[in-house]
């Protein structure tokens, strides 16, 4: 610690002024002290956007004024910008990255001295020496110094710590980006969930005029035959299930609109139109056979913040370096060294004084914190190797799941056809009046549910496609670009 102080002796006025201003600076600190704290503006965080490329800026921008809009019909694309600017999932990290900008000032300002101002009040306890004939006139009254200095920090160890700021505001907007991506990846599953879910309730509308039919059928046969038999009770029942399974599917609809509209920080009861058909071109493009693991670790989010532990650990280590510079002051005042004492009747002199401080044994105290620093670059090498095989493992499973919703989709393609066939076959049959209507009711049937399980396991695979999509770092890219390589 480098320090320059000087101390200067003053009348009583000066001192009662000085007295009166502190005072009045710690009225005028009291009453801020008791307002209300200010809150954190609406959506101050995202004046910049961090992270998004300038050409999507634009769309980013009209993404609220279109919320209210009541003829916007929100694509993929519209509902990504939205919730961008607006989801709760991201405030953390956008906090979290305004905390790291204030602390990168805070750091640059410590390059600075911080002046300081003491008062020392001093009167005697004994008067031993009242009667000497050297002793001054005013011996044994009270006196009064105003003194100024200033501390000046390690200056190497200021260097290092704003260099260390800087690379933590650079990880924050990584970090915010990565939750950005994250954000992004949950609104595809959306977007796909509910295309799936409204071409089910599509294909189960069907079943409901089958049902009617088929109890007008057994209505008329045992009328015809006047017997009130359980065929017509078992197809009320079986009408009444098919209502009951299409009101199901539309509940599982409304549920993926308003998890859609939390994601994108939007009222749950607020209207908020979307457009499923987008949900085509989310996949369009990508075929995760053509990449490689080892090319794509690098465009990652996880390798840039891996990479920046490791130099905040250089830094780290050159602070606790820092550490064995001696500390150093320069002091002006009236206070002689040995052997420059002044009579008693003389005039005081002013004296500058620099002093260097350094601890004769520290009990290895500064050793431990570089051995500490350096362990924890270590730690931060063996971190980045054990994401590295992590993104590995997970891109192979990504790649499996892909290959075994594919294989399922096929079975269910092959079923739905087979169940074709067979209504085809029974519709052709009973027009010929070889087979009953109950039997053709019930190949129609079996050939939506056929359709409806194609319907969930095309989801199943569309939903692998796009976690591979995403753990390949693609689907963030389209609205973030590649991760910033050269804040590192």
């Amino acid at each position: 610690m480098q320090r320059a102080h000087t101390t200067i002796p003053g009348p009583l006025p000066l001192l009662l002024l000085l007295m009166a201003l502190s005072l009045a600076l710690c009225a005028c600190a009291s009453s801020k002290a008791g307002l209300k704290s200010p809150e954190l503006p609406a959506r101050h965080w995202l004046e910049e956007a961090p992270g998004v490329p300038v050409e999507n800026k634009a769309k980013l921008e009209a993404a609220v004024p279109n919320l209210y809009d009541p003829s916007k019909v929100f694509s993929f694309e519209d509902c990504v910008f939205l919730t961008i600017q607006q989801s709760p999932l991201l405030v953390n990290s956008a906090v979290e990255l305004e905390i790291k900008r204030v602390a990168l000032t805070n750091a640059v300002w410590k390059y600075l001295p911080e002046p300081r101002m003491t008062l020392t009040v001093s009167n005697n306890l004994t008067r031993y020496n009242m009667d000497h004939k050297d002793t001054p006139g005013d011996y044994g009254q009270t006196k009064f110094q105003v003194g100024f200095y200033a501390a000046f920090p390690n200056p190497v160890a200021t260097y290092f710590e704003h260099q260390v700021q800087k690379a933590m505001v650079n990880l924050a907007i990584a970090t915010h980006r990565k939750a950005v991506g994250e954000a992004i990846y949950k609104i595809a599953q959306a977007y796909l969930q509910l295309q799936a879910q409204s071409n089910i309730v599509k294909a189960q509308q069907e079943l409901l005029p089958l049902g009617k039919e088929l109890v007008d059928y057994w209505q008329q046969v045992e009328s015809v035959e006047g017997r009130q038999g359980v065929s017509l009770n078992l197809a009320q029942q079986h009408q009444r299930e098919l209502e009951l399974m299409l009101e199901q599917t539309r509940m599982r609809e409304t549920m993926q609109r308003t998890q859609l509209k939390i994601l994108a920080g939007v009222e749950p009861q607020q209207r908020l139109n979307v457009d499923t058909d987008s949900a085509d071109g989310i996949l369009a493009g990508f075929d995760g056979r053509k990449l490689t693991w080892e090319n794509r670790w690098p465009a990652t989010e996880d390798d840039l913040l891996l990479r920046g532990q490791v130099k905040l650990a250089d830094y780290n280590i050159m602070v606790a370096w820092a550490q064995y510079l001696p500390d150093m002051s320069l002091s002006l005042n009236n206070n002689p060294p040995s052997g420059q004492y002044q009579p008693a009747s003389g005039s005081e002199d002013t004296f500058l004084h620099f002093n260097i401080s350094f601890p004769l044994v520290d009990w290895g105290r500064r050793y431990r914190g570089v051995q500490t620093a350096r362990m924890q670059k270590a730690q931060a090498f063996h971190e980045m190797a054990r994401k590295r095989t992590d993104y590995s493992n997970n891109w192979l499973q990504a790649e499996q799941r892909v290959s075994l919703a594919e294989t399922e989709l096929k079975l269910a393609k092959t079923r739905l056809d087979t169940a074709a066939m067979q209504y085809k076959e029974a519709h052709i049959s009973f027009n010929e009046g070889i087979e009953q209507f109950p039997e053709v009711a019930k190949r129609h049937e079996a050939e939506v549910q056929a359709r409806v399980a194609y319907i969930k396991a095309d989801l199943e695979c569309r939903l692998a496609r796009l976690e591979w999509m995403y753990v390949a770092n693609l689907l963030q890219e389209r609205f973030l670009g590649l991760p910033a390589k050269e804040i590192l």
